[in-house]
């Protein structure tokens, strides 16, 4: 697997009880990071593999266990180079986290219904040979402004698409089989005015 991983930061140490190395890579827009640490006991050991999430803490996304590779490295010492001995681990795991967030995204299942209601809401908007590209800044703006995007395919065949309810509004929690309780405004942001 051709995987371009950028490094980021690295960090080793070694005590006389214990030694450890860390090695952080950004790759596949993913900042991963590698955690080899080996203690005099072994049930006191670890080597996992983690993604910084987009909440920014570490999700673990794989592990070796200590049984696989704690007999083959030396007793922990001052004078150790920990990169130099638990270098090869971090790769592996580092090469095992780029497996994993190099696949391809699971893609958004959309029913057929809510295709054609996309479909009549360009052809509705811009005719029926509409085009319209939308772009990341556009993309972010309408993400920042109103309510989260809500889609609800109705029995009847129609489709809604709202921006304009609260997440606890009726509305919103009867997947639109309820009325509004006019509590959702949200500010326009055409009319607010600019500092």
């Amino acid at each position: 697997m051709n995987v371009t991983m950028t490094e980021r930061d690295s960090a080793a140490g070694a005590t006389s009880t214990r030694y450890h190395y860390t090695r952080v890579v950004a790759m596949a827009g993913r900042t991963v990071r590698a955690c080899v640490e080996r203690d005099y006991y072994l049930g006191h050991s670890c080597a996992v593999v983690e993604v910084l999430n987009d909440q920014m803490t570490w999700t673990s996304l794989a592990s070796d266990a200590p049984s696989n590779w704690w007999y083959d490295t030396p007793t922990p010492t001052h004078h150790l180079d920990a990169s130099a001995v638990l270098g090869r681990l971090a790769d592996d795991l580092l090469y095992r986290a780029a497996r994993i967030v190099a696949l391809p995204p699971t893609p958004l299942a959309m029913s057929p219904r809510v295709h054609g209601a996309i479909s009549a809401l360009l052809a509705t908007t811009y005719r029926f040979d509409g085009e319209r590209r939308i772009e990341p800044d556009e993309v972010t703006w309408a993400c920042e402004r109103g309510g989260a995007l809500h889609i609800f395919e109705h029995g009847s065949g129609a489709v809604t698409f709202t921006k304009a309810h609260r997440d606890d509004c009726p509305f919103i929690t009867s997947s639109g089989a309820r009325d509004c309780d006019d509590e959702c405004v949200f500010p326009d942001p055409a009319s607010s005015s600019r500092p």
